[in-house]
């Protein structure tokens, strides 16, 4: 079963709601859950930053705790994870029937026989895997006196998925986010009546707000963005508070006007006051205040006229605040741009090592350039420790979509460093007996050996994917049609992407088929050898396409 274990709450970056925030909140959903009458559905929803995510997680923390409910599993979707399977809305509902699975004796036992029943469920459509391994074994439960809860956050979040021709296909995963509410629904609907509950939290997006999820008839609806807003404020004002004044250094140092203008600039965002202490602390407590004073009285010099946001205007501080760190190196707020354009592309969670390798700059010199982005980067401890990746993702947003020419960065800047990236990692680490086998008659090591780094297994699981990607920037770029195409080869002398689609092709020749069996070799040893065949049929389609491209 499609098991994410990264998606379950307690392995999320972010903490739950402060104690003595949100009570209201929490309590109706508290009651929500255990009103046997109330709709079987809660969407919890609100703008980015709204703290969504943070109700999610208490609510799961408290639901764990409480004798009356069975947490029954949950799954916190994200764009910025760096893994592929958080974002993926077929993952979700085999994930919870495996944890409920793992709780309840009953259920694990009417699921086997559903499998046993039908070992293809998993391959079928969301809403035959809702009735066949949700629905049919939650019977098991139907007379328990307790309540099961399922948490799904963020699921506006689930999306770019690939096609098989290289094109991303968004709204394909949003058709199947669809399908799963509207199945969801379907469930609660049912003439029996299950003890199941679903929180399920998202932005108001249009193709999760035009299902039945919307609907008061069949679910109960909290608009975050509709809450009192002097309510939300003194839960922002309590945080800050709370925080600012933890140890008697730094009731010295903050006043209540200190207190005052970050809540103020918060505007009804816990997001906002989040990033904003994060960054305040992220170079020690004594630098705390300078910093702090910096983002209240900070002009808005430079900034997009359209950056008035006070999330983007922290954003574009902590940017500037960065490059102007590293002012010494050259070009630092493009090598800066580079670094995140990178992690926003990347398609697994990765470590500081294995992001440098890629990127060919030594981790003792990504490490100083990541390390002023603390307060929207999380960076690991170790320089080989995976989990490297932007906090929220609406830091990804701002910077592909909503900051200014000085700050935005291209889509085709993380994917081009990191196609390049996985060439070259393999033209390095791919050689004879990679897997470090005594013998091709023994069978692989169970795990895999030293000589696979995580750069190597990166770039031998991905390499095609960014290079399928960097083709469809450069279709929407070029927006070709039947009546451009006499126009093509101009259009793609000015492109950089068409520059370094140029470039891979011949790196394709040059590294990846030499090293064609060895790469087999890595794919066996990570027991990809299904995928393998799957990626070399998607490049053939890939690379032909794009070969034809280029000679038109």
């Amino acid at each position: 079963m499609r098991h994410v274990p990264e998606a379950v709450y307690d392995a999320q970056l972010g903490l739950g709601c402060m104690q003595g925030t949100r009570v209201q909140v929490l309590s109706n959903i508290e009651a929500w859950i255990k009103d046997p009458k109330a709709p079987q559905i809660f969407w919890l929803t609100g703008h980015a930053g709204s703290g969504k995510s943070a109700i999610g997680h208490t609510v799961c923390s408290c639901a764990s705790k409480d004798p009356d409910i069975i947490l029954g599993g949950s799954f916190f979707c994200s764009r910025s994870a760096g893994s592929a399977a958080q974002r993926d809305v077929r993952c979700i509902i085999p994930t919870l029937a495996q944890l409920l699975a793992r709780q309840s004796p009953e259920f694990s036992v009417a699921l086997a026989a559903e499998l046993e029943r039908d070992p293809d469920v998993l391959h079928k459509q969301i809403t035959a895997q809702v009735e066949m391994i949700i629905q049919r074994p939650l019977l098991a439960l139907k007379d328990s006196d307790k309540h099961v809860v399922f948490v799904i956050d963020a699921l506006d979040e689930c999306g770019n998925e690939l096609t098989s021709n290289g094109t991303l296909d968004d709204p394909n995963s949003h058709r199947i986010v669809s399908a799963m509410i509207e199945a969801l629904v379907a469930l609660s609907r049912s003439p029996i009546r299950l003890p199941v509950k679903f929180l399920v939290t998202s932005r108001p997006e249009t193709h999760i707000r035009d299902t039945p999820i919307s609907d008061v008839e069949f679910s109960k609806v909290l608009l975050l963005h509709t809450v009192d807003k002097s309510q939300v404020t003194e839960d922002i004002r309590l945080y800050i508070s709370t925080k600012l004044s933890s140890t008697t250094k730094l009731r010295n140092l903050f006043t209540n006007d200190d207190i005052e203008g970050l809540t103020h600039l918060c505007d009804g965002l816990f997001i906002v006051a989040t990033t904003a202490l994060q960054y305040t602390f992220s170079d020690g407590v004594d630098h705390a205040l300078l910093r702090y004073k910096a983002l209240l009285t900070g002009t808005r010099d430079g900034l997009s006229n359209g950056a008035v946001a006070p999330l983007d205007r922290i954003y574009a501080h902590i940017l500037s605040d960065a490059s102007r760190a590293t002012k010494h190196q050259a070009n630092a707020l493009q090598a800066v741009q580079q670094v995140l354009g990178s992690l926003l592309s990347a398609r697994m969670s990765l470590s500081v090592s294995a992001l440098a390798d890629l990127m060919d700059i030594p981790k003792d010199s990504l490490r100083p350039r990541l390390s002023h982005l603390h307060a929207v980067v999380h960076i690991p401890e170790g320089d080989e420790e995976p989990g490297l990746r932007t906090i929220h993702a609406s830091f990804g947003d701002y910077l592909l979509e909503r900051a200014d020419d000085k700050y935005r960065i291209k889509r085709s800047v993380g994917e081009i460093a990191l196609a390049n990236g996985c060439l070259q990692v393999m033209s390095k680490g791919l050689h004879f007996n990679v897997s470090r086998c005594r013998s091709s008659y023994e069978a692989n090591r169970p795990r895999a050996p030293d000589s696979v780094s995580l750069a190597l297994e990166y770039a031998c699981l991905q390499w095609i994917y960014h290079i399928s990607r960097l083709q469809t920037l450069l279709s929407q770029e070029s927006d070709i049609s039947s009546k451009l195409r006499q126009r093509l080869s101009a259009m793609m002398n000015r492109s950089p992407i068409a520059s370094a689609l140029s470039k891979l092709n011949r790196m394709i020749g040059d590294i990846f088929r030499p090293r064609f069996l060895f790469w087999l070799e890595v794919m066996s040893v990570l027991e990809q050898v299904r995928r393998a065949a799957a990626m070399l049929i998607f490049a053939s389609v890939t690379v032909r396409s794009l070969f034809r491209f280029m000679r038109r």
